[in-house]
This record gives structure tokens, C-alpha cells and sequence, in this order.
């Protein structure tokens, strides 16, 4: 693995000596930050939907067709990046 140094904003370039491996360890970052990206930002998606399909249910909230669906298609994109994100960490960090 090799550095460079550019001097006009102190940013420091490592790769390795081919440019595949170099491609293989900024996919590994990509993957570790996109994972934790899709948790986070499934986390409130999934909430937000749940408490909306909760006061629906009990009549808290008014029970439009089109509150209904946006609430039903939130919660399942929040559970969709919950589980996406958490198939991304464990494929990156439990080996075979």
C-alpha cells in the first residue's frame, strides 16, 4: 500500500500497488458507511410509520386513503433499510 501526500489540502491518497485491490478497499469503506447510513436513517422511517399506523388504528388520526397508504409505504422503507443495513454489516463482518 502506497501514500500520497498533496500538499495544497493535506488529503491523503493510500492505494495499493494494482488499481483493483486499490477498488476492493475503498468498496469495503463505501459498504461500511452505507450500511450504517441505511440503519440510521431506516430507524426514524420505521417509527414515524408505526406511531402513524398506531393513532390510524385508534382513531387518534384521520383515517384518509391517502394517510393510510403513506403510512403503510413509510414504515415498509424503513423496515426495508433496517434490514438492508443490517445485511450489508453482517456480509462485510462475518466471515465464511
Amino acid at each position: 500500500m502506497s501514500k500520497k501526500t498533496l500538499e495544497k489540502n493535506k488529503t491523503v491518497i493510500m492505494s495499493d500497488k494494482y488499481l483493483s485491490e486499490s477498488g476492493v478497499q475503498g468498496g469495503k469503506v463505501v459498504g461500511e458507511h452505507l450500511a450504517l447510513g441505511s440503519f440510521i436513517v431506516g430507524i426514524p422511517f420505521f417509527i414515524i410509520g408505526m406511531i402513524t399506523l398506531f393513532s390510524i388504528f385508534f382513531d387518534f388520526f384521520s383515517t384518509n386513503t391517502a394517510v393510510i397508504i403513506a403510512a403503510f409505504l413509510v414504515t415498509a422503507i424503513g423496515l426495508l433499510l433496517i434490514i438492508g443495513g443490517y445485511f450489508i454489516y453482517r456480509d462485510k463482518h462475518v466471515k465464511n
